[in-house]
């Protein structure tokens, strides 16, 4: 198994920096609820959300696990533990670290949309479009990529890689 860095740790600094810029100004005047998609956007979460405390913007944070499988048969997505109408009312951001069939993520948005929030946006760290089947719509995307499997900045497989500081493109015979 060999990894080929993608997307070095200070273009992601940066790009998150840029990301935080555009929230801040949209958000700047309003209560922000952020609900993150664990795990693998748990990192992006949290630098967001440091550079928006450095702006005097410190929105609530919830975070999620969703899943659209039960062992090997795919169904509807479900969020673990999550209770939809603490979001009515409120500005809602759903932060995921990937974009890719869109399908997870349309059920994610789905469930929000059943506590009716007042409004609804969607950030994404990495935007897979070539793999999309739900046309999601995405507010703010950090980086467009290919069709790769990606690791680092809280992107595993099996477990691992989730602590590395940049993004790399894992090149493995079972991907």
């Amino acid at each position: 198994m060999r990894i080929e860095p993608l997307i070095e740790k200070e273009a992601l600094r940066r790009r998150v920096r840029e990301i935080a810029d555009r929230l801040w100004r949209d958000y700047a005047d309003s209560p922000l609820t952020v609900l993150c998609v664990l795990e693998g956007a748990g990192r992006f979460t949290d630098d967001l959300l440091q550079h928006l405390a450095e702006r005097g913007l410190v929105p609530e944070r919830l975070d999620v696990r969703a899943h659209r499988s039960e062992g090997t048969v795919l169904g509807p997505v479900t969020i673990e533990h999550f209770d939809p109408d603490v979001l009515e009312g409120r500005d809602v951001l759903v932060i995921d670290d990937l974009a890719d069939e869109g399908v997870t993520l349309q059920g994610i948005l789905d469930i929000v949309d059943l506590g009716e929030p007042r409004t609804r946006k969607v950030c994404v760290l990495l935007d897979k479009v070539s793999r999309r089947i739900e046309p999601v719509p995405l507010d703010y995307v950090g980086f467009p990529i290919e069709n790769v499997w990606v690791i680092g900045y809280g992107m595993d497989v099996d477990g691992e890689y989730r602590d590395l500081d940049w993004i790399g493109v894992l090149k493995d015979d079972r991907f």
